[in-house]
């Protein structure tokens, strides 16, 4: 409740009188209504927080309410937003569980579960920067789950436009109809002169995130024109694509880092990088090391488990690529300039001189031929890692596997960099977790 006491019979009454430092705590139970923050915190007197009460849920239900957002933070600073079920936005045309527009800072969104946001373009978490003289910066999003909703054509976590400084970590995203997490620069109708940037996105966990339209090419996660983001440590299965790092506007993405990330068992290719045609946008300047990639590909579409398109001056490193029976592990178009690819741990169960490498658009039909055509992965191996039971998920290597100490012995993990177990990352491929599913 506010500092002065009081009980309110909606959440959007107690916000209309909340002020800086102000806590508004609600009891479980159903409210019927979509609400907005009606003022901002401040750094001097502290967050206006709306809250679940401790141990409980409440559920902010949308039903024949009108109004497109479920929760609406527009202009507002020093807000925080924790422990909600938010649920039931029906018949959307362009709306969001949660949405946050136009400018401001220190904005938390922690510990909500949003699901059943229906429509077109029904998305669960929606941020926005369209102001062209500040930012959403000091953004944090954390621990949310998102589940059983229609992003498509849009997506279930987007960040779009002119946004700096943000964490995107530890949240649950799955079973929804298009991308699952995105992070969108150049768009005409947003912000096109500013991108997302100086972002960290980990812990995050994806799986079933596929596009009902154009083909299915959604990927679980996907960095579309933006700049300087670490991707690491997250899980990502059962969705048409895993990682993929795009630009689908004129520019260069660049910067993106992706790192320590386990890539399983999606439809159409694991981990993507490039823009997806000559006229679009380019990624550049970007890293690609200690993944593992593993069974993609699973329609045999032929992208396999690295995908490259038009694309330059990138880094594919310490990385694990397994592939599936007669399928290609490496499948590169003719937009692929100066990326370089070594250090790397390749495998097919039908072995060296029958695996199929894909280089700008020549089909190679073993592993000798690929290096010795390319010059590409001079001190990769071919090898099985023996991973200790990918049965039960479990992506650990076993001690003898060749893929420990295989990795670039010039690496230097900077610092607080860690694996997907939290352990210190040692120069080299090192073990990596069993996922939960």
């Amino acid at each position: 409740m506010a500092p002065f006491g009081g009980d309110f019979t909606t959440i959007q009454s107690a916000l209309d009188i909340a002020v800086a430092g102000d806590t508004i705590t609600v009891r479980a139970g159903t409210y019927n209504e979509k609400i907005r923050f009606a003022s901002s915190g401040n750094a001097d007197s502290g967050y206006i927080t709306l809250r679940a009460f401790e141990g409980e849920t409440p559920i902010l239900s949308g039903l024949n309410v009108s109004g497109i957002n479920m929760v609406l933070i527009e202009d507002r600073s020093y807000v925080k937003l924790i422990g909600f079920e938010i649920r039931d936005n029906l018949g959307v045309d362009d709306g969001s569980g949660v949405r946050i527009t136009g400018s401001g800072s220190h904005i938390e969104i922690r510990d909500n579960k949003i699901h059943e946001i229906r429509g077109i373009d029904a998305m669960g978490i929606t941020v926005y920067g369209t102001s062209t003289s500040a930012p959403i910066s000091d953004l944090t999003i954390d621990g949310n789950e998102i589940f059983d909703s229609d992003p498509a054509e849009s997506e279930a976590l987007t960040l779009n436009g002119n946004i700096q400084s943000f964490t995107v970590t530890n949240n649950t995203v799955h079973d929804v109809n298009n991308i699952a997490i995105d992070f969108i620069g150049g768009e005409i109708d947003i912000n096109p002169v500013f991108v997302p940037r100086d972002g960290l996105v980990s812990g995050n966990r994806v799986y079933r995130s596929r596009a009902n339209y154009g083909g299915g090419f959604g990927a679980g996660i996907y960095v579309d024109g933006a700049m300087d983001i670490i991707i690491e440590n997250n899980v990502v299965s059962e969705s048409d694509l895993g990682i993929e790092i795009g630009a689908e506007n004129p520019g260069v993405t660049s910067g993106i880092t992706v790192r320590n990330n386990l890539i399983f068992n999606n439809d159409k290719a694991g981990l993507v990088f490039g823009g997806f045609d000559a006229d679009r946008g380019r990624v550049g300047s970007s890293s690609f090391i200690n993944n593992v990639c593993y069974m993609n590909d699973r329609l045999g579409s032929g992208f396999g488990q690295l995908w490259i398109q038009f694309a330059e001056d990138n880094v594919i490193k310490n990385n694990i690529f397994v592939g599936i029976r007669g399928g290609t592990l490496l499948y590169s178009e003719d937009g692929n300039i100066d990326n370089t690819l070594d250090y790397n741990v390749w495998f097919v169960d039908v072995g060296a001189e029958g695996a199929t490498f894909v280089w700008n658009e020549t089909t190679y039909e073993s592993y000798s031929a690929y290096r010795s055509a390319t010059g590409q992965d001079a001190n990769s191996l071919f090898a099985d890692p023996l991973f200790v039971d990918t049965a039960l998920d479990d992506f650990h290597l076993q001690g003898d596997s060749p893929a420990v100490g295989g990795g670039d012995p010039t690496y230097i993990p900077g610092s607080g960099v860690v694996d997907i177990d939290g352990e210190p990352r040692l120069a080299g491929l090192r073990v990596l977790p069993r996922p939960s599913r």
